[in-house]
């Protein structure tokens, strides 16, 4: 009976020792089966051009009823071996609908995004945390830079924008989502002398915060500035393609 005794002691630490090991190889592949988050937005400053293509011929707008409509079909048609990226978006399914749904752009609801292959991608935030990032948010009003300078343009867009978009996120409540990334595409008319004529300058403004922080930001608990101190603040006009170019901007 000793014996029986001690062998099932041996077993359920064995066993237990092997769950955990299981969970943290799981973890060690949700991480790194993912891409980088700086991978994904140097690629969105490569598309800077959007905002500029889409004022001539609206080409790249997709209204939200097609984003959802797409991921639908391809949820639908997902093959049995899936990708963590796949895992992710079947559990993360509903909120990212809410987001979409319910993302403001100033005073309306966003009807339209600017994106080349898909808007959205899970990605691997450092190699610490999984990150979802959202870069399809387009500005509807086209800024002049003969009454605002650049980094007033870039304050009214993080402002009018990126932050009022932040309240979409209210859907997520797991913790299987650590950071957001959200990319906004602006344009502003260089009208000032020497300019060429009809000069559009197309620019994207990346933010990359903690969800926890949204969240708290959302409910009012942390302020604009709270907000931003553990954020990360990218701008690109579509020069240096391979190149993260972190900004700060000053909230009194």
């Amino acid at each position: 009976m000793k014996h029986l005794l001690l062998i099932l002691i041996v077993l359920i630490r064995v066993v237990g020792s092997t769950a955990q090991e299981s969970r943290s190889h799981a973890v060690a592949i949700t991480r790194h089966d993912l891409p980088s988050i700086s991978k994904y937005i140097l690629a969105t400053q490569d598309n800077v051009g959007m905002y500029k293509q889409n004022l001539n011929n609206h080409s790249q707008e997709h209204d939200v009823n097609s984003i959802i409509k797409d991921i639908e079909t391809y949820l639908n048609a997902m093959p049995k071996n899936r990708s963590e990226s796949d895992v992710l978006l079947s559990r993360q399914f509903n909120p990212l609908r809410h987001f979409f749904l319910t993302t403001t752009n100033k005073t309306s609801v966003a009807t339209e995004f600017l994106y080349s292959v898909n808007p959205y991608q899970f990605c691997n935030y450092n190699d610490t945390a999984i990150a979802l990032y959202i870069f399809a948010l387009n500005d509807d009003i086209t800024y002049n830079l003969e009454k605002h300078t650049e980094k007033k343009v870039m304050r009214k867009v993080l402002d009018e924008c990126l932050l009022p978009s932040l309240k979409a996120m209210d859907e997520f409540k797991d913790n299987e989502i650590k950071y957001i990334g959200l990319s906004v595409y602006f344009g502003s008319k260089d009208t000032r002398e020497g300019s060429p004529k009809d000069h559009i300058v197309s620019g994207c403004l990346t933010l990359v915060t903690r969800l926890n922080d949204i969240q708290q930001f959302s409910s009012g608990l942390i302020t604009e500035k709270g907000l931003l101190a553990n954020s990360e603040l990218y701008y690109s006009d579509g020069t240096e393609s391979q190149v993260l170019n972190r900004i700060v901007i000053n909230i009194e």
